[in-house]
């Protein structure tokens, strides 16, 4: 047990030294594929990288662009020092990205590692698929299961990373809300949002909103537009949202009230949140702590 306690706090101290400062892509074709070391020696980098260039990479979609990165990482490429982190035999066997997040399920060799081999593993895989456009963390499995000896089952590149040479800070999970295309209701999605450089929580949430749902066909989009934010703020637990008046907020108060819960809702995700304040130009149009929301929806007369 000593042992393997050392090991993975040098790993820990390896995977930093070997990604704060990745091969930079100098083209959009041009991706960081990321394997494991070999040999390791002493102070050296437990994970190396080598670049890819997948012409015309912009007309295949993020699917099919993860597919190609992923399979590209089972075999060991013919360059000295690098090895691929996955058992012999691995497979793909399904993958989606919805949320901001890919859900990688692979064959069950793969549930054959464990400790500091499963930690490279994991991170070749995330550091690489990390790199597409829209995909923030990645959730992987073997045979359909999670891996129970993992810390978490969400892995992140900040989770890694001091730095990426991007101007991302990092991931934050959240749930959002929308309304569900067949009954009207509002439904929660499970997202992974990118926070950037000079973006806020409450900004990065009230952005994804307007964008609408990702990769699920049963809810529909809320907003007809971004929110116009005058300013925002989390003080003492509440959230307080001051929105301008030319902000899009339908104009029929059923509509406007489920838009307004649903901002609520998605706010509240937010660790630190348990209280919801939204303004119109300064006039209180609607409020909403945790516990008042996670009963049945009841009749609001704030609008």
């Amino acid at each position: 047990m000593r042992r393997l306690i050392g090991l993975l706090m040098a790993l820990a101290a390896l995977l930093c030294t070997a990604c704060a400062a990745p091969a930079e892509a100098p083209s959009p074709d041009d991706f960081v594929l990321y394997y494991a070391a070999y040999p390791v020696e002493n102070g050296g980098d437990a994970i190396a990288s080598r670049m890819l260039r997948i012409e015309n990479s912009g007309e295949l979609g993020a699917t099919a662009l993860a597919e190609r990165l992923t399979t590209e990482l089972f075999t060991a490429p013919e360059m000295e020092g690098l090895r691929s982190p996955f058992p012999a035999g691995t497979a793909l066997q399904h993958l989606t990205i919805a949320g901001g997040r890919a859900a990688v399920d692979l064959s069950e060799h793969y549930a054959r590692l464990s400790g500091v081999d499963l930690s490279i593993a994991d991170y070749c895989l995330t550091l690489t698929l990390t790199q597409i456009e829209g995909v923030n963390a990645v959730r992987i499995t073997a045979n359909g299961r999670e891996l129970p000896y993992r810390k978490t089952q969400l892995l992140t590149a900040a989770d890694v990373l001091l730095s990426d040479g991007t101007d991302a800070i990092r991931p934050i999970d959240v749930s959002l809300w929308f309304p569900d295309t067949q009954t009207g209701e509002l439904r929660a999605q499970q997202q992974t949002l990118a926070l950037y450089e000079g973006q806020t929580r409450v900004g990065a949430v009230l952005d994804a909103l307007a964008r609408g749902p990702e990769g699920d066909d049963s809810l529909t989009p809320l907003l007809s537009g971004a929110l116009a934010v005058l300013s925002s703020r989390i003080d003492g637990g509440v959230c307080y949202v001051n929105l301008s008046p030319q902000t899009p907020l339908s104009a029929e108060p059923e509509r406007r009230m489920l838009e307004s819960e649903a901002i609520a809702r998605s706010l509240l995700s937010l660790s630190g949140v348990d209280a919801v304040q939204l303004l119109v130009d300064g006039e209180n149009v609607y409020e909403a702590a945790a516990e008042a929301l996670a009963e049945p929806p009841a009749e609001n007369t704030g609008l």
